[in-house]
């Protein structure tokens, strides 16, 4: 009789096991020199549908989704964009041809950025677009972001996450945290069920990119991830991390503004931070070699010019 149950028990376990999802799917971004990156996209399943949030900036990455989907016989239900940066972003357009997916993003930050920084960058590539000179993947490079620029409309949220707040999809159930630090309308999500913190570029690697950032209130957001019970943690650019790993690259981030604020050299500063997270890289996010060189650069181009801190930057 206890035979029978346990054997009973062991056949709906194993049953189980071979037809519930995942609990997600980490689609990597890609890195690659004298290319624009595709940052990384996460794809939680639902029984209506994936959850993803970021589709990347060039047509194979948002492929590789629709490709998953398709796979498990699933639909996408639902897009979160963690912020407007067109590695994360672009994709947004791909997949709703493919899907009539609801869009969850901060619509007044890429309000914002399409009529500031996205514009200006838009009319960067059209003059790069017409000269003879420019190199042929750089030019099709600036014709990707320029055509993704030119639809903004099409990127635009059905829901506007504008405060913090719960965001439930196929009955799966995500924190929304808001915040302005990579840039002026982020999102960071925690998933309670995987145990998983989905950061968007709050942690990026081989560098804390930081062009439209306010470095102070980052760190802060950092802090704040660190209050959660996850153990494991999706950056923006770069490998999956565990709990040890989100806790070197907080350590790491905060020396490195600690020692940016300061008179150190900024060589000094970009070699501490290249050590520091060697053991995070790996060949898909860089050396530690251009670790150091995109920090060399921040330091010097950003975190020591204060005209470079964006007008909504109080910190």
């Amino acid at each position: 009789m206890a035979r029978g149950l346990f054997l009973s028990v062991l056949m709906a376990a194993v049953a189980s096991c071979a037809t519930a999802p995942a609990d997600f799917t980490f689609i990597r971004g890609s890195f690659t020199p004298g290319r624009q990156p595709d940052g990384n996209s996460v794809m939680l399943p639902t029984p209506i549908g994936y959850i993803v949030v970021d589709t990347g900036r060039h047509r194979e990455h948002a492929d590789r989704i629709i490709d998953e989907a398709r796979a498990n016989h699933a639909s996408v239900a639902a897009i979160i964009n963690t912020h407007w940066h067109l590695d994360h972003i672009s994709g947004n357009i791909v997949l709703q041809e493919a899907f009539p997916a609801a869009v969850y993003s901060n619509r007044p930050a890429l309000e914002e950025a399409l009529s500031g920084f996205l514009a200006r960058g838009a009319e960067s590539n059209r003059q790069r677009i017409a000269d003879p000179s420019l190199d042929p993947a750089q030019r099709e490079e600036a014709r990707i972001d320029l055509a993704t620029v030119e639809a903004g409309a099409k990127l635009y949220p059905t829901i506007s996450i504008e405060k913090g707040r719960m965001i439930t999809v196929g009955g799966r159930s995500l924190e929304a945290h808001v915040a302005q630090a990579a840039s002026a309308g982020d999102l960071w999500l925690y998933d309670p069920a995987a145990e998983l913190v989905i950061a968007g570029d709050l942690v990026t690697l081989p560098a804390p990119f930081l062009d439209t950032a306010c470095p102070n209130n980052w760190r802060a957001e950092l802090d704040a991830m660190a209050m959660k019970s996850f153990t494991r943690l999706a950056p923006g650019h770069g490998r999956m991390m565990t709990r040890a790993d989100v806790t070197l690259y907080r350590d790491a981030f905060a020396a490195f503004l600690d020692c940016s604020s300061g008179s150190t050299a900024a060589e000094s500063c970009a070699d501490q931070w290249a050590k520091a997270v060697t053991p995070l890289l790996d060949e898909a996010s860089g050396d530690a070699g251009q670790a150091q060189v995109y920090a060399r650069y921040y330091v010097e181009n950003v975190l020591r010019k204060p005209e470079a801190k964006p007008a909504w930057c109080k910190a």
